[in-house]
């Protein structure tokens, strides 16, 4: 499989396109979850706008870490992106289920918790990434063709 070609000793195509996935996530997260954070923060009082961030900031490690992988492995072969981010996806999963547990186990701890805006500013953070991400993807320039190899002699023979 031939290597994929980098502009000139800057990031290849694949990797800027995963980057700039990854800031239109953390931009439309970030704006949903400064908007439910406020929202709460003026409808509820203090601890309803923490428990917003807290599923806010939650929401956006996952997804951060999860694109920052795609971003570190952009070039690797097809096996290695999967693998990774596989691996990335069962590691998040485990700690979010592990401070899931934790939660549970120390009920009185986290009592204050507005469930409501806990899960408003999960959603929210969820509905802004991907919807910035759908926004950033669909002006992205994919070439639908496969760029010819260096060296290439071009036989005029359909293939």
């Amino acid at each position: 499989m031939p290597e994929r070609r980098r502009s000139r000793g800057g990031p290849s195509p694949a990797t800027l396109r995963a980057q700039r996935l990854l800031v239109g996530g953390l931009t439309g997260g970030h704006a949903v979850a400064l908007v439910v954070i406020a929202a709460f923060g003026l409808a509820r009082g203090p601890a309803a706008a923490l428990s917003a961030a807290v599923g806010a900031v939650a929401t956006l490690v996952f997804y951060t870490v999860g694109l920052a992988v795609q971003v570190a492995v952009a070039d690797a072969s097809p096996k290695t992106v999967l693998g990774a981010s596989l691996a990335s996806y069962v590691l998040r999963v485990s700690v979010f289920g592990v401070l899931l547990g934790l939660s549970l186990a120390h009920a009185d701890a986290v009592a204050w918790i507005d469930d409501v805006a806990l899960v408003v500013g999960t959603i929210g953070v969820v509905i802004g990434w991907l919807a910035a991400e759908v926004w950033v993807h669909s002006r992205l320039r994919i070439p639908s063709y496969d760029e010819p190899e260096t060296g290439a002699t071009n036989t005029g023979r359909p293939m």
